[in-house]
């Protein structure tokens, strides 16, 4: 009779759980859950989720962080203390320079390590989740930024400018991945078009920095303005330590009790059952796509009507007024660097 209670008790409680996940995979909750969504005003959206702006424009942060260092040593070339530091002695402009080959080195040691770092980002915040990736970003970011600072020869300073890459690439592609995720699609536009301005404003801030220090010939003229990267992330770790992970991450494990934390802590009502009809959008958005990707591999991007997207972005990338330039002129500064003052009206010098 024992056996036969605790039978009975476990098809009892099995049936008592069923119901309780049921309304969560609802179509009905989720087609309700996306009439809403869709209803939803950019001011309505703006009342409604705060929290989920604010942690969004938060991790956005990560990017004027990078705006300021992947543009710093290219800055860098022209500046005469920098060039004696690193650079060969010409005798015959009496001047000392870093040749061709170590600029398009260092310059394109960044965009290898940004590029590793852009498909680590998928892989690591797939398996690992946002939060996690980003603090050990921070972390690896912070450790890093000593190679360059202390680099006794041009070497050692490509492998630091290397290294720094990868996780500048891990924030490049985060920030607008997370504000999309964490956002109702009445912000997604706005929020993930910020990450541009913030890419503004930090070249803006090394240009300042660049500026301030471009009479300063000492080696303090380039180690400042290096020793300037470690002022993001340590404040950046304290921060977004507190800030809450995506819930389609959760929902993509099959963590929905997590998910549903994560969506309150992001503004999201639990008393009106908004929570339980976006919770219901996200997981049947995850099995539509857990379908589609059935079969499938990364070549199938380049065929059929799925390639015309790809291949339009690829086009549309040289005529990108913010990127033609970084091909056509890699090395702007060094490019200015003979400048014609203009001593009088009708007499000008080129100086080094």
């Amino acid at each position: 009779m024992g056996l036969t209670n605790d039978k009975e008790d476990g098809r009892v409680a099995h049936v008592e759980e069923g119901p309780i996940d049921e309304p969560v995979k609802s179509n009905e909750l989720a087609k309700q859950a996306a009439q809403d969504e869709h209803q939803l005003t950019l001011a309505g959206a703006l009342r409604k989720y705060p929290k989920a702006v604010m942690w969004s424009i938060l991790l956005s942060t990560s990017i004027i962080m990078e705006g300021y260092d992947i543009v710093l040593m290219s800055s860098f070339f022209a500046q005469p203390a920098f060039s004696r530091r690193y650079g060969d002695y010409i005798a015959s402009s009496n001047s000392y320079q870093i040749s061709a080959s170590w600029q398009n080195g260092l310059s394109n040691a960044v965009s290898v390590g940004t590029i590793i770092g852009a498909f680590a980002n998928g892989y690591f915040t797939h398996r690992l989740g946002y939060r996690k990736v980003l603090l050990a970003s921070l972390v690896a970011i912070t450790g890093f930024i000593f190679i360059p600072f202390f680099a006794p020869s041009l070497p050692v300073l490509l492998v630091g400018e290397f290294l720094c890459g990868i996780p500048w690439g891990v924030f490049a592609t985060m920030a607008p991945a997370y504000a999309s995720e964490i956002c109702p699609m009445a912000l997604r536009g706005y929020l993930t078009v910020y990450v541009n301005l913030c890419w503004a404003i930090g070249q803006l801030i090394s240009a300042g920095v660049q500026s301030g220090f471009s009479g300063n010939d000492t080696q303090w003229g380039y180690r400042i303005p290096f020793a300037i990267q470690w002022a993001w992330p340590i404040p950046l770790f304290l921060i977004l330590f507190f800030a809450p992970e995506s819930p389609w991450y959760f929902v993509r494990r099959g963590d929905y009790d997590s998910a549903e934390k994560s969506m309150v802590r992001l503004g999201y009502s639990s008393t009106s059952g908004e929570v339980k009809q976006a919770l219901a959008m996200m997981i049947h958005t995850d099995e539509l796509e857990k379908q589609i990707d059935q079969g499938t591999s990364y070549w199938d991007c380049f065929r059929g009507i799925n390639g015309v997207v790809p291949r339009l972005s690829v086009w549309s990338l040289p005529h990108n007024p913010s990127v033609a330039p970084l091909w056509v002129a890699p090395q702007p500064t060094s490019s200015f660097k003979p400048v014609c003052r203009l001593r009088s009206r009708s007499k000008c010098q080129w100086v080094d």
